[in-house]
């Protein structure tokens, strides 16, 4: 019998060897992958941007940010900026991994995605300077025909694939959809 999927992404997570950022000169941030409710079939966590913050204006992402000097290392500083964005308590939050590191091509940042589970639905307490609205989708949803979209784009000479998420009226792109994509890659 195949275990539950919160069980199965934590053993695919820490089986596996981690991809990470090479580039020089860039800044590092992290965000939290969360995933909520039922261990069996979970929800995934995402917000969409105040037009008041200062990169990605509007645009839906993982809670996270920057690193801090005071961070000690990736799961830290995504748990603080999940804190500090929702009021997600870090302590109820089980990880699970990391995923690859995802680099962005305009702002500059190498993201390390870190994955976690939080049992049930948690009481959240956006930061109204920062998250605009939560958005809590099924993670089945995303595997939904037509939901997901590819398509080749060229950067720096090389073909690239870009990622959307289209559901419910949302449209994840970006880094985001790449996080999400190697998430959905690891479970399919």
């Amino acid at each position: 019998m195949r275990p539950p999927i919160v069980e199965h992404l934590s053993e695919l997570l820490l089986s596996r060897t981690r991809q990470e950022g090479q580039a020089a000169g860039v800044r590092h941030a992290a965000v939290l992958v969360p995933l909520l409710g039922s261990r069996a079939a979970p929800h995934i966590l995402f917000f969409e941007r105040t037009h008041d913050v200062i990169d990605h204006k509007g645009e839906i992402c993982f809670p996270g940010g920057s690193f801090e000097a005071y961070d000690d290392g990736p799961v830290a500083a995504a748990l603080r900026e999940a804190n500090e964005e929702l009021a997600l308590v870090p302590q109820d939050v089980e990880i699970l991994g990391l995923l690859d590191d995802v680099e962005t091509h305009v702002s500059n940042y190498r993201i390390t995605p870190v994955v976690g589970f939080i049992d049930g639905i948690p009481m959240l307490r956006p930061d109204p300077l920062e998250v605009a609205r939560v958005i809590i989708a099924r993670l089945d949803l995303l595997f939904e025909p037509g939901v997901e979209s590819e398509e080749i784009r060229e950067h720096r000479g090389e073909p690239r694939p870009m990622y959307a998420y289209c559901f419910d009226g949302n449209r994840v792109w970006g880094a985001t959809a790449r996080i999400t994509h190697a998430l959905l890659e690891m479970l399919r």
